[in-house]
């Protein structure tokens, strides 16, 4: 697996530090991830599944974002064929739009091309800010996935 201590060389030096979780890190996965991403289920009606988060985390790669030492953040990947699944980006409300989610999305394609994938997918709810990122990072709609729910967009990028 891909080292995430390893610094990009094409990257200028960055402030951010990422690191492998373990389970001691899930409180901070799950209550970062609740936080986020509460609104979002409230608004389009789904319950959030600690249970199903869980489950989610144990067969996930999870890595914790850091400032300084201190957790600000969290990635969430699985493998799935020829594709790099990014199951999660959170990122602590006071540490948005200073590069950390740009940060995550590079190392995840770095680590997807590495890996010789083809492809990084995601899905986002429709409402959700951050889908504007995901376009200026090269990301596409590919349809929607989850259609019964009709919240949820799927979108990919070529590596």
């Amino acid at each position: 697996m891909f080292d995430p201590t390893d610094a990009p060389l094409q990257y200028a030096p960055s402030p951010f530090q990422l690191r492998e979780a373990s389970m001691s890190d899930f409180a901070f996965a799950e209550a970062l991830t609740r936080t986020n991403m509460g609104r979002y289920y409230e608004r389009h009606r789904l319950a959030w599944r600690a249970d199903l988060f869980f489950a989610s985390y144990q067969e996930s790669e999870n890595f914790i974002l850091e400032v300084d030492n201190e957790p600000i953040g969290l990635l969430r990947l699985t493998e799935e064929g020829d594709s790099l699944h990014i199951r999660d980006v959170q990122i602590a409300a006071d540490h948005r739009g200073q590069g950390a989610g740009t940060f995550l999305l590079e190392m995840s394609l770095q680590w997807a091309r590495e890996r010789g994938l083809r492809e990084l997918q995601l899905r986002v709810f429709v409402d959700n800010p951050a889908a504007r990122l995901y376009l200026r990072m090269g990301y596409r709609v590919a349809g929607p996935r989850l259609a019964q729910l009709g919240a949820i967009r799927h979108m990919t990028r070529r590596v």
